[in-house]
């Protein structure tokens, strides 16, 4: 049977508790409250302790270990005053559903915009976020994905240093408002997928040490401690994360996961715990009948990651494949350098389009850059999730600049034209859409003095092409506050609309299936600075041209001839009989065919 994580609600109307301590030789309840008691707990095996007890939702309580000290539920599935406070019962049947009829979206049609809960509103918060529902389906948005939502240290964070895994953040609302977000969701036609970090444990609120078992003895992270997936007992943390992963599915109702930093997951067991997750998903897509996705942050391309769990791979559906991004930001601005890789202008925004990546390497093994002439077979472009912007890439430059304020709108708007116009999954970072002017700083806040130093000190040592003297402190309430993406109307309408005829159009080529890899034809001329896009069918044939170079460097004019219709442009110059010039950030988008003019 499979271990139980977390409070039960029993049919006799009892609450049956459990935790999984193998270091601890007694552990008791602790209920809060008006009705305060403490209850000894039995081991029903060794290391798992139970107790039943009658108490209603909303009970506060802690587990007292044997040091003496109260800690909250390893499993707690909400903690309303934070990781330093007690966690509260919730019980996940009294929320009445109205997604009965949701199947989801299969992953051809996925459109991903990535968002913040706190700062994707004014209020931050998961009831706020409903009301902008709206814009993202009329915008051509069919998948929202969260950065992550387990409670962290502090009235602010990005996500990443979660320390209660099963636990929604308190500052968001409720566990029941998140269900109603994903409901509604659901209601209006938009998948629900979920950012989780199962590569390590917040560095601050984690009190999983005296328990046993869950962090690890023999590996750490610079972000905080590991968790143990192969050291001794390692198979009760192991499923505590398989169970974590089903929770969100099960019983919030999220139509996938995206796994943080998978090749940070650090796992010697024969089968890397990613393969399990893996199994899981594959049960719960069969049980649920419904279309589930499972995403891996790999940084660059894995083929085992996406190859099936019958031919050995781990059976995930996409990967985020940070290549196109930092290839389209080697062209745009070469002197950012946002990876520890370095890109190099045209050859690796080439490699990309020709073939899917530059770099590859599995979870396990060695991870490099493969040439052209090395390895020119094309990778599953569908299952690569391309952007030009996320998280990441804009909150780690010290003034959360997005793409339109360190180049131009123009040439954010030819960038997202390259991306859209690709046949990969494609992911837009929120606010990008109508080119948000507001930053997207780092933001964390911690209470320990000596991990705020260190925090500080960290992103400079990380980043250290730029200039940190005059930035906003990433631990500071502006830096949060500021990264409020702002209205719609604030922002430039010209790219929303641009972006919306980009995702429409992108649609019509999906269902006339000229968007498929074996149709496409794609590269880049480094001479003209231009990408070239084509798909051809055994009826039809339509294409891309889009330019991009840094902005200061004026790009030569070239002309293209065509034969069909011209269906978006942009810095394009009509030179009559099917003639056009290709001024900075050209963006020319047809059905028929084109080719480029001999000087």
């Amino acid at each position: 049977m499979p271990r139980t994580f977390g409070p039960q609600f029993q049919d006799d109307g009892s609450v049956c508790f459990t935790v999984h301590a193998p270091a601890c030789d007694r552990l008791s309840l602790q209920i809060e409250g008006e009705d305060a008691q403490e209850i000894p707990m039995s081991q029903k095996e060794p290391g798992v302790f139970t107790v039943s007890v009658n108490v209603p939702a909303g009970t506060k309580y802690w587990f007292r270990v044997p040091d003496g000290n109260p800690r909250p539920d390893p499993a707690s599935r909400f903690q309303p005053e934070g990781v330093h406070r007690p966690s509260e019962l919730i019980d996940p049947r009294t929320y009445v559903w109205g997604d009965h009829s949701w199947k989801g979206i299969p992953k051809a049609a996925m459109v991903v915009y990535e968002l913040h809960i706190g700062t994707f509103t004014k209020e931050g918060t998961y009831t706020a976020a409903i009301d902008r529902l709206d814009e993202l389906v009329e915008l051509g948005v069919t998948a929202v994905e969260l950065m992550p939502v387990a409670e962290s240290a502090g009235r602010w964070n990005w996500g990443y240093d979660g320390t209660d895994f099963f636990a929604p953040r308190n500052s968001f609302g409720s566990p029941d408002e998140l269900r109603h977000l994903i409901d509604v969701a659901h209601q209006k036609g938009l998948a629900m997928i979920l950012d989780v970090v199962y590569n390590h444990f917040g560095a601050e609120g984690n009190y999983l040490h005296p328990f046993g078992g869950y962090v690890s003895p023999i590996h750490q992270t610079v972000w905080g401690d590991a968790p143990n997936f192969d050291g001794d007992g390692s198979e009760m943390m192991r499923e505590y994360i398989v169970a974590n992963a089903k929770y969100w599915i099960e019983e919030f109702h999220f139509d996938g996961l995206r796994l943080d930093a998978t090749h940070c997951i650090l796992d010697n067991s024969p089968r890397h715990i990613v393969g399990e997750i893996g199994d899981a998903f594959a049960a719960m897509q069969t049980k649920l009948g419904r279309e589930l996705h499972l995403i891996a942050e790999s940084n660059i391309y894995d083929a085992e990651l996406l190859t099936s769990l019958d031919a050995g791979g781990y059976g995930f559906d996409a990967i985020w494949c940070d290549d196109f991004l930092h290839a389209v930001a080697a062209e745009i601005q070469p002197e950012q350098h946002m990876s520890d890789r370095r890109y190099q202008a045209g050859e690796d925004i080439d490699a990309t389009l020709r073939r899917g990546y530059v770099f590859r390497g599995t979870i396990g093994g060695k991870r490099r850059r493969i040439p052209l002439e090395e390895d020119s077979t094309p990778a599953d472009l569908s299952s690569l999730i391309f952007s030009i912007q996320n998280h990441d890439f804009v909150g780690n430059h010290p003034e959360g600049l997005r793409m339109h304020q360190i180049t131009s709108h123009e040439a954010q708007r030819a960038a997202a034209a390259l991306m859209l116009m690709l046949p990969s999954i494609p992911m837009l970072f929120m606010g990008e859409e109508f080119a948000a002017d507001n930053p997207f700083y780092f933001f964390a806040d911690f209470g320990d003095s000596h991990l705020r130093k260190a925090v500080e000190q960290g992103r400079r040592r990380e980043h250290p092409q730029h200039d940190w003297s005059q930035v906003v402190s990433c631990l500071s309430p502006a830096a949060f506050r500021k990264s409020k993406i702002g209205p719609r109307a604030e922002g430039n309408q010209e790219t929303w609309n641009w972006y919306r005829d980009l995702l429409s159009l992108r649609k019509r080529w999906q269902h006339a299936g000229l968007l498929k890899g074996e149709n496409l034809t794609a590269g880049w001329d480094q001479l003209w600075r231009t990408g070239l896009v084509t798909y051809r069918n055994d009826s039809q044939s339509c294409f891309a041209v889009v330019r991009l170079h840094p902005q200061n460097e004026a790009a030569e004019a070239s002309t293209v001839s065509f034969e069909g219709d011209i269906l978006l442009e942009q810095g394009c110059q009509s030179l009559g009989s099917g003639q056009y010039v290709l001024n900075e950030y050209a963006v020319l988008i047809g059905e028929g065919t084109v080719r480029f003019e001999k000087p």
